[in-house]
């Protein structure tokens, strides 16, 4: 008799059958899994089947009710048990996995070493030939060392192709042994860990939603008895997830390590992107809103230095767990204003600098690429930290202004069509659609993307006290559509410009 037993704790396992018998046939197809295209595989230490990735769940029943099918259509009885309750814990379970990646890192650098040593013998056995056949000798055609020495030039071929195959062993298992080495930490990683963290978080909205009959994910589950169990299993398991991830992070947090939140930055703070500072336009609750650009060259990027270039108005998040440093506006104009004072290599450019000093450690960058290294975490000063927030006022934007524009233009057209959209992306009724024609009669060969028009655009929306908030969305095909603000006026212009006093 064959018996299928499954327990999170053990995963399901096939006992009663052996390598090489009739029903290790049907144990190796390839049609099992939670995903399909999986099989059973032998366990020497188990001495049974076992099927990968099925622990710390419950039964797959599509994979056990299948092979069950298969085993008795082919004359065998079969039992199965199934007790989803019997769990290990995550610790013990993370525990097993870290001891799994020692066992390998000692594996693969018994591969590499093995490998090594052919690749070493092989080189000698390759030189021991060389060494027998005086330098530069030719093949003496018709002579009677002609078969010995083409020979001997073979075997040279043979052991130098062996020595480089195996060469390249070496350095694969010695990759493989580095990479199990540092598993433990990579798994533990706090930032790896606080996005594993949020998935996590995102299962138990899901499970609830779907406790209470609501659709997760594009679907709903069933809200039986049955169904309602196998949920209540699930989050357990999530919440028991979650809790070790967070002992994990907070451990980490107490070491030493800063882990990066909404509450640490501002509005007008500086934020290290891995070797650009980036000023802070938005602070959301999981992530900044900062200026984009392409490779810029520069330590430092403002929404200003944006102004006039192809990325005028574009902007980026970026998330707090790839956080390398942050600044404040004071100590950004203070890093720029400094004199370079003494150089160190710089990280980013010393393959192209070789021992050339580039690196300001005043300037917090590097005086040639402009790259910025990280920063550790540096608190605020205790007056600041004091300072209450101003209510932030919220605007109301002008009903009449619109918020968007569409511009529509094909190739080599003769016009194009401004269409200003409002706050719902309908034509605006107090806009009238513009019409656009290239200077001298011309075309604008390039669809949206022409020169001219976009500067003829541009200067349309100066007229109206506008402009490009957006790099904008489209093509040639669709027309392209930009998200629109108003020109603020520098505080010195408002101030020249304002009523004098009883005028």
């Amino acid at each position: 008799m064959i018996e299928i037993s499954h327990t999170p704790a053990g995963g399901t396992q096939v006992h009663g059958t052996e390598r090489g018998d009739e029903a290790s046939k049907i144990l190796s197809r390839k049609e099992y899994g939670r995903r399909g295209g999986m099989s059973f595989k032998w366990s020497s230490d188990l001495e049974c089947w076992i099927l990968y990735h099925s622990r710390d769940a419950d039964a797959d029943m599509w994979t056990i009710n299948k092979l069950q099918r298969y085993l008795e259509e082919a004359g065998y009885t079969v039992a199965v048990t199934i007790d989803n309750d019997i769990e290990r814990s995550v610790a013990e379970a993370e525990a097993e996995r870290i001891g799994r990646a020692v066992d390998r890192t000692a594996r693969f650098e018994e591969y590499a070493g093995n490998a090594a040593a052919r690749s070493e013998g092989a080189h000698r056995s390759a030189h021991a030939i060389a060494d027998g056949i005086p330098p530069g000798q030719p093949v003496l055609v018709g002579h009677h060392s002609e078969r010995r020495h083409r020979r001997h030039l073979d075997r040279m071929d043979g052991h130098m192709r062996r020595s480089i195959d195996e060469d390249r062993k070496a350095k694969h298992w010695a990759e493989r042994a580095a990479s199990s080495a540092n598993f433990q930490a990579y798994r533990e990683d706090p930032h790896r860990t606080l996005r594993r963290l949020e998935g996590l978080n995102k299962e138990l909205r899901d499970i609830a939603k779907w406790q209470r009959g609501e659709s997760a994910c594009g679907y709903t589950r069933s809200t039986t008895p049955e169904g309602l169990a196998t949920l209540a299993r699930e989050e357990r398991r999530a919440r028991a997830r979650v809790e070790h991830w967070e002992a994990i992070v907070a451990q980490a947090e107490a070491d030493g390590l800063k882990i990066w939140r909404p509450e640490d930055f501002r509005k007008g703070d500086y934020v290290n992107t891995g070797g650009t500072w980036r000023e802070v336009l938005r602070v959301s609750k999981k992530s900044l809103t900062v200026p984009r650009a392409s490779w810029t060259g520069r330590a430092y990027l403002a929404k200003a230095d944006l102004d006039g270039t192809e990325w005028e108005g574009s902007t980026a998040t970026f998330p707090y767990d790839g956080v390398t440093g942050r600044a404040t506006a004071a100590e950004v104009a203070q890093w720029r204003a400094a004199e370079p004072g003494e150089l160190t290599k710089c990280a980013h450019c010393a393959r192209v600098a070789g021992k050339e000093l580039r690196y300001s450690e005043a300037r917090h960058s590097c005086t040639v690429c402009g790259h910025a290294a990280r920063r550790k975490f540096v608190a605020r000063p205790p007056e600041e930290e004091a300072k209450p927030r101003a209510a932030k006022p919220r605007r109301k934007s002008d009903p009449k202004t619109p918020k968007r524009l569409h511009v529509a233009c094909g190739w080599n057209a003769s016009a194009a069509t401004l269409i200003w959209l409002d706050g719902r992306g309908r034509p605006h009724p107090a806009h009238p659609a513009t019409t656009l024609t290239p200077p001298d009669g011309g075309t604008y060969a390039d669809s949206v993307h022409t020169t001219v028009l976009r500067e003829q655009v541009r200067t349309v929306l100066a007229e109206r006290g506008l402009k490009l908030r957006t790099r904008g969305t489209g093509g040639p095909g669709k027309g392209v559509t930009w998200a629109l603000e108003a020109i603020t006026a520098p505080p010195e212009m408002k101030a020249a410009t304002a009523p004098a006093e009883g005028a």
